[in-house]
């Protein structure tokens, strides 16, 4: 729980959660197991991989991109989504990240990620989503990827220029 509530212990961290961490390795947890516990498939690896790969920044401190899911997978890829929006936070001068993939039956999801003062929620509830201020999303019915991003760019242009985010 701890690694993933803090991830890998970047975020939310503070000197009891290295207490607690600390016990933990005292009473015999297993660092490799619990890392062998959060492998990925080779599948949600290329992925995510190509939610980085893809990625363009807008406005010098937004990542956007968009993952095209594995049709042998089944399923959106929406795991990888949100691990890409992660990683993407790690560029130099990216505030926050949005990914998006689209389903088979046509709907988009949206991972939206930030770091620092940028609420990802405010953003996400222009397209009916929501989430916390560093972790949020969307699902949107009858549109496609291009669409989106068209309406996310001047969404965030017109939020920035309003100092709402």
């Amino acid at each position: 729980g701890i690694v993933i509530d803090t991830d890998n212990f970047l975020t939310k961290t503070g000197v009891r959660t290295f207490e607690a961490a600390s016990f933990l390795r005292k009473s015999g947890a297993d660092v490799t197991r619990v890392r062998k516990m959060f492998r990925s498939s080779m599948v949600e690896l290329k992925e995510r991989a190509q939610g980085i790969s893809n990625a363009e920044i807008f406005m010098e401190h937004f990542a956007i991109s968009y993952v095209d899911p594995d049709k042998t997978a089944g399923d959106a890829p929406t795991v990888p989504v949100a691990k890409a929006a992660n990683e993407l936070l790690n560029v130099e001068n990216i505030d926050a990240s949005f990914v998006v993939t689209e389903a088979e039956d046509g709907i988009l999801y949206i991972s939206a990620r930030s770091i620092g003062d940028v609420n990802v929620q405010l953003v996400m509830e222009k397209f009916n989503g929501g989430g916390h201020a560093n972790i949020a999303g969307a699902q949107l019915k009858d549109k496609k990827k291009e669409e989106f991003f068209e309406e996310l760019k001047k969404v965030l242009l017109e939020m920035t220029q309003a100092e709402e985010i």
